[in-house]
């Protein structure tokens, strides 16, 4: 029997703020169980850290300069391939609820059905030939900040987690993929009083005055903030992973309640991280762990081990062949990505590519990528002196190894594992002339899309 998928994708959500990878002051029961329960990848990464392009690779199982999607106005190219449509060729019904940032076409993206609104802001085109500098106060903190009882995002993930639970619940034809996307814990960091209070002793930690690579100083904006504001911010995030956390354990008590759980494969993961003031950062577009990195915990007890972690990198590139793996079919598509799924059963398993994220860069005209091989990782952008770090003697990120003679053999292997169709020069004229689209978009305006 082919197994039922059910997919939680988050928004924003680094895996540092997650009690399954280690942190101690959040409350996470739900997806802690689901660790419990299945199998924690504690180095799987979003493979472009901005949303559009993170979840259209995630969907086509293709890199960002495979599909030109750059931008969080870009759409999905309509001729591409994607698992939830090659899932349908195998029987399947596939069906979103919620946030998956389609703002163009069909919306649907390859899903046979959506149970509720992909609502969506296209983000402000720049006018041709503007360079995008620094950006202001990070995203988090702009506007309202802390305990709200109502809110955009809230009202949308009350409605896509409502819509999933009665999708469970009800007669719907088997097998099934059902994909649900949730808001939080993306900005505004707001959240209902509530979960709020989850935190009210919590003495958050800063991190603004960490080592910083060059490259990335305009992102540094919030250091002249006040420090209460910032740890608000903190505390706030806090709360609003606490309240992902209750959407994942609602979902699996309806999962339980339709007696599906046991055929159905449960995956919760986010688009991207956040950086939370690590480095002096806040926001994601960077290469480091906390905004690239993210939450992956795969759960069936009755096909794959319980209570394990693995090491071995994985990226959300890898969803679409794994999925046509449990779905027992074989695709010729070119998938950039490599299936784990003999990872579930053998944590000793081992990829054979490197993982790559990909950006538009800090400005615009400067792509760049991450090439990230065992515990070494190499920062590539274009125009500018690379960055290795090796994570295993340097968790944090601090000590840029590049030019260390000692590390002269292992930057040569990653740099020739940066893809040879990779060109920052065709790079930038597709996000010019995908931009220059979307700014005459904006002036005629954007509807309400429903």
């Amino acid at each position: 029997m082919k197994p039922n998928i059910l997919v939680i994708m988050s928004d924003q959500h680094t895996p540092s703020v997650l009690g399954c990878y280690g942190n101690k002051d959040v409350l996470t029961p739900n997806l802690d169980a689901l660790s419990e329960n299945g199998v924690t990848f504690d180095n799987a990464y979003c493979n472009n850290p901005v949303c559009v392009p993170s979840r259209m690779s995630m969907l086509t199982g293709m890199h960002s300069h495979a599909i030109d999607v750059w931008h969080n106005g870009d759409a999905l190219p309509p001729q591409l391939a994607t698992w939830p449509l090659s899932l349908r060729l195998e029987g399947y019904e596939t069906v979103i609820s919620g946030r998956n940032h389609m703002l163009w076409g069909d919306r649907l993206g390859g899903f046979s059905r959506r149970l509720c609104g992909d609502y969506g802001t296209v983000v402000p085109a720049l006018k041709p030939g503007r360079t995008r500098q620094g950006s202001g106060l990070p995203q988090g903190i702009k506007g309202t900040l802390g305990p709200v009882e109502d809110s955009k995002n809230i009202r949308l993930d009350e409605e896509a987690c409502r819509e999933a639970e009665a999708y469970l619940e009800d007669t719907h034809k088997d097998p099934f993929a059902l994909f649900v996307g949730l808001y939080n814990p993306h900005a505004p960091f707001t959240v209902p009083q509530k979960y709020y209070d989850m935190y009210k002793d919590f003495e958050p930690e800063l991190h603004r005055d960490e080592v910083i690579e060059p490259m990335y100083k305009e992102f540094t904006d919030a250091r002249g903030l006040d420090k209460d504001i910032l740890l608000d911010a903190i505390k706030t995030y806090y709360a609003m992973v606490s309240y992902v956390d209750d959407f994942v354990g609602r979902l699996m008590k309806s999962l339980e309640k339709s007696g599906q759980l046991e055929n159905t494969i449960v995956v919760y993961t986010s688009d991207h991280g956040e950086m939370l003031s690590r480095h002096g950062m806040w926001h994601k577009m960077c290469f480091y762990e906390d905004s690239v990195r993210v939450p992956m915990i795969v759960m069936n007890q009755k096909r794959f081990s319980t209570g394990t972690h693995v090491s071995e990198n994985i990226s959300l590139l890898d969803l679409f062949p794994t999925f046509m793996d449990w779905a027992q079919h074989s695709t010729d598509l070119p998938l950039d990505g490599e299936s784990f799924n003999a990872a579930l059963t053998d944590s000793s398993w081992q990829r054979t590519h490197a993982v790559i994220a990909e950006s538009i860069g800090v400005k615009r005209s400067q792509p760049g990528l991450m090439v990230k091989q065992g515990h070494y990782k190499l920062i590539h952008y274009h125009d500018t002196p690379d960055v290795l770090f090796d994570l295993k003697s340097d968790p944090m990120e601090h000590i840029n190894k590049a030019e260390d003679p000692a590390y002269a053999e292992i930057m040569k292997s990653l740099v020739s594992k940066i893809p040879a169709d990779w060109d920052p020069e065709d790079i930038n004229t597709t996000v010019d002339a995908n931009l220059k689209h979307l700014y005459y978009h904006n002036l005629v305006g954007i509807q309400d899309q429903k």
